[in-house]
């Protein structure tokens, strides 16, 4: 996302709140609207791009309907591209994640991943470990990895068993995997194949 001065985005959210030079107005899912300016999603979004410069019917209407999540979603969204702000939780991590990867916001989805980080414990560590891998948040897939290593013993062979091959295999390489002894280990992974023989 293109990082704007502080006073400017200031600026530009009381043109907005204003109504100020808006060009567009968003229409949520639960029917409610935000006024807009083309120019500043375009800016910090390829999707806003792509909608706004494709030469279909959005690039011309002055209202566009938006479908890809929730209406609390896209208002703290459109509020993140006008302020570059965003309450990041528990509740809505997930969420946050798989629209900053539709919108192409990758300093949000990074920020995504430094929260998780954050929350990681060996209950679920290897949902957010495979979360990271669907969405390429790579800083996320490290550190839920170096976690899964360093708690080996304490994660349960039941969330073990989500993840890919490449994850297992890089966990069962780390210098840190700590583990009582290579027969736990072979055990684990034994488990893991069992868990999806056909596809393993």
């Amino acid at each position: 996302m293109t990082s704007y001065p502080k006073t400017l985005l200031t600026s530009l959210q009381k043109m907005r709140d204003n109504g100020l030079m808006t060009d567009v107005t968003l229409k949520l899912p639960d029917g409610a609207t935000i006024s807009c300016h083309k120019l500043i999603l375009i800016a910090a979004s390829q999707y806003f791009e792509g909608m706004f410069q494709s030469g279909f019917m959005e690039s011309v209407e002055q209202e566009v309907e938006l479908k890809f999540s929730d209406a609390d979603t896209i208002r703290m969204l459109v509020e993140y591209i006008y302020s570059n702000e965003i309450e990041i939780t528990e509740d809505n991590v997930e969420t946050l994640v798989d629209a900053s990867e539709l919108l192409l916001l990758e300093d949000l989805k990074i920020n995504c991943g430094d929260f998780i980080t954050k929350i990681l414990n060996v209950s679920n560590c290897c949902q957010f470990c495979k979360l990271g891998r669907k969405y390429r948040v790579e800083n996320l897939v490290a550190n839920s990895l170096e976690f899964i290593a360093s708690h080996f013993k304490k994660v349960e062979s039941s969330n073990f068993n989500q993840l890919a091959e490449e994850d297992v295999v890089e966990v069962i390489s780390d210098d840190r995997l700590k583990a009582k002894n290579e027969e736990v280990v072979f055990e684990v992974v034994v488990g893991w194949v069992e868990a999806d023989p056909e596809a393993r």
